[in-house]
């Protein structure tokens, strides 16, 4: 064991030993001490104090035999040596040094952070007020050259000029005399009004010179005479010279005032020539500052709709009324108190509310809309002009934030909870404010249209999720076509019949025709509870008459079912579908048609004019597409689906948002709710679990023929120039594009299906063409083999 006999800190004695008696040597002479029982060797702690009984020793027993070597005295920093003496006086404890260190790296880690972030602080601030002195410098400045370009348009006469031009160009020779006389008189307005008001000057200081004197002379004569007998009081001339004598020092000392603070006249007179400078700066709105000075920076003409925007914007759209009031100060005029609403954030967006002036009614700004937008820097779909519902001559102004309607629109509301009833409706999605929308069902009947990829089918989707929620509704789908757009749904629905061909339509004809002679069983059920409509009914007697659950038929593709080279049989179906349209309202039966192709072949017309709820995604600009589902000259009252973009392979562009008429109390925009697959999967698992677990599907399985089907497309392919037959890469393409069963298809899978059939395509520089004869061959020997 080692031992330090250097004295512990606090004992109040710093005195080394002395070297030649704590040595090794001399501890063995002296041996240590015993306990009391002479069992081992008491090494004492630390020098007992004076005046304490030396026989209570505080130390450690050691067992006999361990080797003791006494350490060094340790110098450490801070110890001193007493001259003359050799003693060495102790420094700092190893606690005290240890805490000295980590004080010391504190105080500099604490330093170093506080001028760091200090720094940063100060640069900061530094930048905000640079910024801001050069915002309000350039507001300063635009306001300096909107008034030099106002005193040089009054200096040159520039509404005359143009008056004069005008009036030339239209032969008004007369106007123009009286303009030119009426130009020379102003050139000649500024030296006129110089000479009088110099004429004006010289008047009143010579009169008031001339009054001064007379009164002084008065005054001093009346102070003689008042001396000789006191009749106005106890003055005298000597008096009166005091007086003015006072009025003349008062003068002086004002002069004295003007002359020593004679800069502060300037100076006053810029500042509010400043001030003036920055209200007509400030006047003229963020958009004439460059764009790092603005409030917002790059987002503010984007975002942001100010009072000076939205006046701008006004001003631009061509209303001739309108220009000639806002040149005359409207709407910042005292006597216009104009804003009803000044503009201000209205959820996804700025709305704002403006009573308009005389000959500028709401109705001529909305036919300006497209104009407007581009001047408030969106799009017409993100403007919405109507009159205010209290005062028809309030502008009610709502614009989306640009880009809104491209966002992600909000999850569906039942994806993990809740159910639906068919008497309170179905959510469909939200409004362009981002407001739930929800369809209502009794009574209603649907139309629906777009271009593949406006997202028609999105929202019929979204209606008949929130129609299987309901387990009393039951629905029934037809997709005249090859797609997987309901399979998700299928156990849930109670007929699902996909399939192009003439049998489908068959099944869905014969479907509709049962829906039409079952409405009298329907009608007898009502009579039987005396009501006279499902919806009067209520869910308490539908629960118990399983003939009056709501039906919803969806026929996908319809134009397949109306478009028919017999003009009879087109007849007798449009006959068909037009009575039970009629009919079918009040005993909960509705129906649901979808078209890519808006027209009167594939929609007729009176099945859309008694349609309640029609929808139109983008029709690629046809103006005549649009009309035809949502009303004769829908687009020219500014119910337009026009300007919508369909999906695309790079971007969802507006899919899912459609122009609707009939989902909201007035006609406008919807973006329907998107649902995943698995989250339609979710949703059907408890749909079943709601309905008992099962439903009676019937469906019709649609069996594709690859072979046969490849055959179909060659049959209608043109081989490029210089190449004898299709390739392999367009087969799979034609193919996909034609049957949504070959979705992914590529040359492979072309290739390997005819290699199994013996027929191993060439690659020929890796064009793999394709020869419809031999598929023919192939095909033809299968069909041979499969009949023995």
């Amino acid at each position: 064991m080692t031992q330090d006999t250097t004295t512990p800190h606090g004992t109040g004695d710093n005195t080394t030993p002395d070297p030649n008696t704590t040595s090794p040597a001399h501890t063995a002479d002296t041996g240590p001490e015993t306990g009391p029982d002479g069992s081992g060797t008491v090494v004492p702690f630390r020098r007992p104090d004076p005046g304490t009984d030396r026989e209570m020793i505080e130390g450690e027993v050691l067992e006999p035999g361990t080797e003791m070597a006494v350490g060094t005295v340790r110098q450490t920093w801070g110890t001193r040596v007493v001259r003359g003496t050799g003693r060495v006086l102790a420094g700092p404890s190893d606690e005290t040094r240890a805490w000295l260190a980590e004080a010391t790296v504190e105080a500099a880690h604490t330093a170093g952070h506080r001028i760091g972030t200090g720094t940063r602080t100060g640069l900061r601030a530094a930048g905000r007020v640079w910024r801001f002195t050069r915002r309000h410098a350039s507001i300063i400045g635009k306001g300096i050259e909107a008034a030099r370009q106002r005193r040089r348009a009054d200096r040159d006469n520039t509404d005359l000029k143009a008056a004069r031009a005008e009036a030339r160009a239209s032969g008004d020779h007369s106007a123009v005399e009286a303009l030119t006389r009426q130009y020379n008189e102003g050139r000649h307005v500024t030296v006129d009004t110089m000479r009088k008001w110099a004429d004006l000057v010289w008047g009143i200081a010579w009169r008031t010179g001339a009054a001064l004197g007379v009164l002084f002379a008065v005054s001093v004569i009346v102070g003689l005479v008042n001396g000789l007998g006191r009749w106005l009081g106890e003055f005298t001339a000597t008096d009166v010279l005091a007086v003015w004598r006072a009025v003349l020092a008062f003068m002086w000392a004002a002069g004295v005032f003007v002359v020593t603070w004679w800069w502060a006249f300037p100076t006053t007179a810029v500042l509010v020539k400043l001030s003036r400078w920055w209200r007509d700066g400030n006047r003229l709105g963020d958009q004439v500052l460059p764009v790092h000075l603005r409030k917002e920076a790059t987002r503010n003409l984007r975002i942001e709709l100010s009072e000076s925007a939205v006046v701008a914007a006004l001003a631009n759209i061509g209303h001739g009324k309108l220009n000639a009031v806002i040149k005359d100060g409207w709407p910042h005029r005292d006597t216009d108190n104009a804003w009803v609403q000044p503009p201000m954030i209205d959820g996804k967006g700025w709305s704002t509310k403006i009573r308009l002036p005389q000959g500028a009614p709401v109705k001529a700004i909305d036919k300006a809309k497209e104009m407007l937008a581009h001047n408030l820097g969106c799009r017409p779909m993100e403007l919405f002009i109507r009159a205010d519902t209290e005062d028809p001559t309030v502008l009610d102004l709502f614009r989306l934030n640009p880009g809104a309607l491209r966002d992600p629109v909000e999850a569906y509301p039942l994806l993990s909870e809740g159910a639906t009833d068919y008497w309170s409706g179905f959510p469909v999605g939200v409004n362009l404010r981002g407001e739930p929308i929800v369809a209502d069902m009794p009574e209603r009947n649907f139309v629906m249209a777009g271009a593949p990829g406006s997202g028609k089918s999105t929202l019929s989707i979204t209606l008949v999720t929130g129609a299987v929620l309901d387990p009393l509704v039951d629905v029934d789908v037809f997709v005249f076509a090859e797609n997987n757009d309901y399979e998700a749904l299928r156990p849930c629905l109670k007929t699902y019949s996909p399939g192009a061909g003439e049998d489908n339509v068959a099944k869905a004809l014969d479907h509709l025709q049962a829906l039409y002679d079952d409405l009298t069983e329907r009608g007898r059920l009502l009579q039987k509870h005396n009501v006279s409509s499902v919806l009067e009914a209520g869910r308490g007697i539908v629960a118990k008459e399983p003939g009056l659950r709501p039906r919803i038929v969806v026929l996908e593709e319809c134009q397949r079912l109306f478009r028919q080279d017999d003009s009879q049989e087109r007849k007798r179906i449009v006959n068909l579908v037009i009575n039970l349209f009629m009919a079918s309202r009040k005993y909960a039966v509705h129906l649901v048609f979808l078209t890519p192709s808006p027209s009167d072949q594939s929609l007729p017309r009176d099945l859309v004019a008694m349609s309640t709820n029609r929808a139109c995604g983008a029709v690629n600009g046809n103006k005549a597409r649009n009309n035809a589902v949502l009303g004769e000259k829908a687009h020219e009252e500014g119910i337009s689906a026009l300007d919508l973009k369909p999906k695309t392979k790079s971007a969802l562009n507006d899919c899912g948002t459609l122009v609707t008429v009939g989902f909201m109390d007035e006609p406008g925009a919807l973006r329907s709710y998107f649902l995943t697959e698995p989250q339609k999967a979710a949703i059907v698992a408890r749909a079943l679990e709601a309905r008992g677990g099962n439903t009676a599907t019937a469906e019709v399985e649609v069996v594709r023929d690859p072979l046969a089907d490849i055959l179909a497309v060659l049959a209608e392919m043109t081989p490029r120039e210089g190449e004898s037959h299709p390739r392999a890469a367009a087969v799979a393409a034609a193919l996909a594009a034609r049957w949504n069963h070959y979705s992914g298809w590529q040359i492979k899978q072309v290739t390997d299906l005819l290699a199994t059939y013996g027929y191993k395509v060439p690659t020929t520089d890796r064009q793999y063409p394709v020869d419809p004869a031999r598929v023919a061959d192939v095909l033809a020997a299968r069909d041979a083999v499969g009949a023995e």
